[in-house]
């Protein structure tokens, strides 16, 4: 929501807070006409201002195209974008200048056993980054808690004293906390009052993760350019570039983390660079692949993901009839550019800590993969599947039925993760960034090497 205000006031857009009532309109989630209960917290945008047509354009549940030749994404919705359940009214809800934002003052606690922290943001990833950088040591649960009366999701970080003893702890912690504005928890003891205690296997310790990631020719500049304003201007956590003309030269073992964003790597990835990247990710690696790296790992014996392909039908097969003039018009019916389908989550898996059971994503290409049947099928696009706003090419969403959206690949002690979509598009799909941060921070990161 703060990241939404901001582009909101980026656009001189106004918005106000809803009073407590109902409201009846559009949902976004399930794509019906429902009625909600609403109340101050909640945020309302009116259209009727003198950005009003802007706010239309921006918030279309489903934009519809004139005409299927396009060059560029058909779907770009914000309450899709941000992963904020929004609702659209065609009445007049009634709403009132906002309020003053909250902040968070914490203050040190001399008596903490531990400080805890939710995760479910960038900017609880970013608070992590930099409390790594300043060597303060946190872990995080995979499986819920109470303390002090309140519910700790999966993921929520817990900062141990005992962890941090050579430090000047308590004081750059909270400094931390107050300049990420995040709510800190200090507790007594290590023991939960429902749920798993501190000490248990399922609370994990964070390294501080060293990432590499591929630049150069192997890569589509846009894809490599996304991921690097994503670490140095959001998630502010320093990384490698590597280039892939020196991948073959590279020890990489001085790194945890390897990302390798969409793009060819079929000369980078020969036959013994692959040997050596399975040699590293055994070890305890990460290997993060992005939309079209993930063609170096498919369809080979040495790896679990598969190509997903379409069914022919003997009564489907084309005569090669087609009319010239229509040959381009047709051939659309097998891409997706840009267009959003509703996916299903494991939020059980760290890769989908802090996200609810679905998840929008933005498909930018008609390439599918079958589900994993080694590993973990994370993010997936169930039998129901269906284009929720955009232009998607006929045959071309068929195939997003039953198909992979984000997958983790056990290899010994790390993992490969596929990310069919890519969650980092032109910096504005807000809601798919924490799968990323998840990928470095939250995988493999309690590995020995």
């Amino acid at each position: 929501m703060k990241r939404l205000k901001k582009l909101l006031d980026t656009h001189e857009i106004r918005y106000e807070n809803a009073k407590n009532g109902s409201v009846k309109g559009y949902n976004y989630k399930n794509q019906s006409t429902n009625k909600f209960a609403i109340n101050s917290t909640d945020l309302v945008v009116h259209t009727n201002q003198p950005k009003g047509k802007m706010v239309k354009v921006l918030f279309e549940p489903n934009a519809k195209l004139a005409d299927s030749l396009t060059y560029d994404i058909t779907a770009w919705s914000l309450p899709y974008a941000h992963g904020i359940n929004a609702i659209a009214s065609k009445t007049k809800v009634n709403s009132t200048k906002r309020k003053n934002i909250k902040t968070y003052i914490n203050t040190i606690d001399n008596t903490a056993y531990a400080y805890l922290s939710k995760w479910n943001s960038l900017d609880d990833a970013t608070f992590l980054g930099a409390l790594l950088q300043q060597n303060i040591v946190s872990r995080f649960t995979e499986k819920a808690f109470s303390a002090k009366g309140t519910s700790f999701d999966k993921g929520t970080l817990i900062i141990l004293r005992n962890d941090n003893r050579n430090l000047d702890f308590d004081a750059k912690l909270i400094s931390i906390a107050n300049k990420y504005q995040r709510n800190l928890t200090a507790v007594s003891t290590g023991f939960s009052e429902t749920g798993v205690d501190f000490g248990s296997y399922s609370v994990k310790p964070i390294k501080k993760q060293k990432i590499a990631v591929i630049s150069g020719k192997a890569t589509s500049s846009l894809s490599f350019g996304e991921v690097w304003h994503f670490f140095e201007t959001q998630l502010q956590y320093p990384i490698t570039n590597i280039n892939s003309s020196d991948f073959s030269r590279t020890n990489l073992s001085t790194y945890d983390v390897l990302i390798l964003p969409s793009g060819n790597y079929s000369d980078m990835l020969n036959k013994k660079t692959l040997t050596k990247v399975k040699k590293w990710t055994r070890a305890g690696g990460t290997v993060l692949a992005i939309g079209n790296a993930l063609q170096s790992f498919a369809d080979t014996d040495d790896f679990a993901l598969k190509t997903k392909k379409p069914e022919e039908k003997k009564d489907s097969i084309s005569d090669n009839l087609t009319l010239f003039s229509d040959r381009v018009r047709e051939s659309v019916a097998d891409l997706i550019t840009g267009s959003i389908f509703k996916g299903t989550l494991d939020n059980s898996h760290p890769l989908a800590f802090g996200y609810g059971k679905n998840y929008f994503s933005l498909k930018l290409s008609g390439t599918s993969y079958s589900y994993l049947k080694e590993g973990y099928n994370v993010g997936y696009f169930n039998e129901e599947t269906k284009n929720v706003s955009g232009y998607a090419g006929s045959k071309a969403s068929k195939e997003v039925s039953k198909s992979l959206l984000f997958g983790e690949e056990q290899m010994g002690n790390g993992s490969i993760i596929y990310m069919v979509d890519n969650p980092l598009f032109r910096s504005f799909w807000e809601n798919g960034k924490l799968f990323v941060a998840n990928a470095v921070f939250l995988l493999n990161s309690d590995v020995l090497k």
